[in-house]
């Protein structure tokens, strides 16, 4: 069992004890949530991963990762409920799309040639909506707000999957109106929380060198794959901890922490602090949840208060502070 896999284990367990005599059946819920685990797994990409086929989505993420993949090295199991609710998003936003404009093409599928130093690469995938009469491919993404990418665009793996996507399109005919030059690819970012109630898109048009940046990252991947050696390990290791299956075989053990702890009074201190920690996020995690909920609300449940206060629009040095809405909740004294 992983490290996030037996947290969510230990947060199962607590839930279940406070809930008992609710009519919180932990067993049933347990059985739900691996349902939509395997659901996930079953998924025509996630066998694309399984099966060890590097796919457009692949390209720029972490390379160690992909040369594992060639390898055939089996990841051990990870949590993908975030990845879950992504997808399902995503399709559902497709869908919504397709219903505005009919003539968009979804799920297409399309192989790019990639073509590096060391050979010649066919990457394919499946992009999420071509526009054939725009010249446009978009891919849809979601993340937990939008301020990151309004600030630093897209990331280079996504850059790599959207160009990728646009020549693949372009050579399976889905423009037959437009130029390779002519033909713009981009994304539309949606909030999963749904505090932004906005999207925000992106387009560029089609650059040949970002699919040579591309088939340039796979010769490194294969080169490694052949000397069978390490491959650069790009992600922050905090993101591969969480989302990767590979991480107690690849990063658990990179730090440069030296020396071994063994004053009792230190590592009851660390605990304790561990502790703390620990309650904090719950914290974060219960107001998060409840502040939706109290969206609007105000007056007095006779042992609190609760009130909205909004704060304007303020100058700060080479930026703007977007007003925003602070709740503030008071005991009674």
């Amino acid at each position: 069992m992983t490290e996030n896999q037996a947290r969510v284990a230990q947060q199962a367990e607590a839930s279940a004890s406070s809930t008992e005599g609710s009519g919180f059946d932990s067993r049933f819920a347990h059985d739900i949530y691996n349902a939509v685990m395997t659901f996930d797994e079953e998924r025509p990409r996630s066998k694309q991963s399984a099966n060890f086929v590097v796919g457009m989505s692949e390209l720029g993420f972490c390379s160690e990762r992909t040369r594992r993949m060639l390898a055939g090295i089996t990841p051990g199991p990870t949590d993908k409920l975030a990845a879950f609710f992504g997808t399902a998003l995503g399709d559902y936003i497709e869908q919504a799309i397709v219903h505005k404009w009919p003539n968009v093409i979804r799920q297409a599928d399309v192989a790019a040639v990639l073509h590096g130093d060391l050979r010649t690469y066919t990457v394919t995938g499946h992009p999420d909506l071509i526009f054939p009469d725009l010249g446009l491919m978009l891919d849809v993404k979601t993340d937990r707000g939008l301020a990151d990418v309004e600030r630093h665009g897209p990331s280079r793996q996504q850059q790599f999957q959207r160009h990728g996507y646009g020549l693949g399109a372009w050579e399976g005919g889905f423009f037959p109106e437009f130029a390779l030059d002519e033909i713009r690819v981009g994304n539309v970012w949606f909030d999963r929380a749904a505090d932004e109630k906005r999207c925000y898109v992106q387009t560029e048009k089609y650059n040949p060198e970002v699919v040579e940046e591309a088939a340039m990252w796979l010769d490194d991947v294969v080169y490694a794959y052949l000397q069978d050696e390490q491959a650069r390990k790009e992600p922050p290791r905090q993101m591969c901890q969480v989302i990767c299956g590979h991480f107690a075989t690849c990063r658990a053990l990179d730090t440069d922490v030296e020396g071994l702890i063994d004053d009792p009074e230190t590592v009851h201190a660390l605990a304790l602090y561990q502790e703390g920690l620990a309650l904090e996020r719950e914290g974060a995690k219960l107001k998060d949840q409840a502040k939706p909920r109290l969206k609007g609300a105000t007056g007095s449940t006779g042992e609190f208060t609760i009130r909205w206060v909004h704060v304007d629009e303020t100058e700060v040095p080479a930026s703007t502070r977007k007003g925003y809405d602070r709740l503030v909740i008071s005991k009674i004294k």
